[in-house]
């Protein structure tokens, strides 16, 4: 990902070029963009714009861990906390005289020494701003770092950014509320989960939905059995989605009853499809083997 490379990769020409291309002193983003300016960069910006639709705020996946502070926006970027000091100290970034100062600006280290450097528009002067001064000092103190500085991604346990790791939230995002009372397991693919769900709003176009929908297949009969008409109580009994509700044990083994479940409604689905679509033979043992 592009961000992630603008972010740990500050010396390479590509990265000086956009920017001294994109960069405004005047305005603030993760990485500068100037909408003005046409050109790959200006969607690749945008992206964070495509990623809020779906619950995921860019800048909150990076975490600064400080070492000189020459890349880290004192106020701006998350480097002290589970949020930026403009969003945990905001009287103090409204007296704040440079909104857009580095963090080595605000801190340096002299004679092992922390000391503070700021650019007040007014001194703090209320009981509310010095308390906050009071207490961002004491984690400023006890949070500063040498040497160069490094950035984490927060979506992943390794804190290296990876398309898998932005895939899976995504995935968790979109499909976290489906409605109708669907609970998500995340312990099994995202597909069983659809089916599941789909099955829970009588949505799975079994062949007696699809005759419903004016689509003639020819025949309703189960594939399976070739005994009773394929609609979704037969093929996977309705009450087996709720089932899981009332079993005795704890979360996590009520959780696994759920999984299996779903897992089991999975592959009898994919086995009638098999049948229908592939001319494979009906084979139980293989069903039951599967689940």
């Amino acid at each position: 990902m592009w961000w992630w490379r603008f972010k740990i990769d500050p010396e390479s020409l590509w990265r000086k070029v956009i920017w001294s291309i994109h960069h405004n002193e005047r305005t603030w983003n993760l990485v500068p963009r100037k909408l003005s300016v046409a050109g790959p960069w200006k969607q690749v910006a945008k992206v964070s714009e495509e990623l809020e639709r779906y619950g995921i705020n860019l800048i909150t996946c990076f975490r600064a861990i400080p070492g000189n502070g020459r890349s880290v926006v004192f106020w701006k970027e998350r480097w002290l906390g589970i949020e930026p000091l403009q969003s945990r100290f905001p009287n103090l970034f409204t007296l704040e005289r440079v909104k857009n100062a580095k963090l080595s600006d605000r801190v340096t280290v002299a004679d092992g020494r922390v000391v503070l450097n700021f650019s007040w528009i007014r001194q703090p002067a209320t009981m509310e701003e010095l308390a906050d001064l009071q207490n961002m000092s004491a984690v400023i103190f006890n949070n500063t770092g040498i040497g160069e500085d490094r950035w984490v991604w927060e979506l992943d346990d390794s804190a290296v950014f990876s398309v898998k790791s932005l895939k899976r939230t995504l995935q968790l995002n979109r499909f976290a509320n489906l409605g109708n009372d669907f609970v998500w397991n995340n312990w099994i693919p995202i597909k069983v989960n659809f089916l599941a769900w789909r099955l829970s709003l009588d949505k799975v176009p079994t062949l007696v939905a699809l005759t419903r929908r004016n689509v003639n297949m020819g025949q309703i009969r189960c594939s399976l059995c070739g005994v009773y008409d394929e609609d979704a109580d037969h093929l996977f009994v309705g009450y087996i989605l709720d089932w899981h509700k009332y079993v005795k044990g704890c979360g996590k083994w009520r959780k696994l009853v759920y999984a299996t479940m779903q897992v089991a409604l999975w592959v009898v689905w994919r086995s009638r499809n098999d049948v229908i679509f592939n001319s494979k033979e009906v084979s139980i043992d293989r069903i039951l083997n599967e689940i």
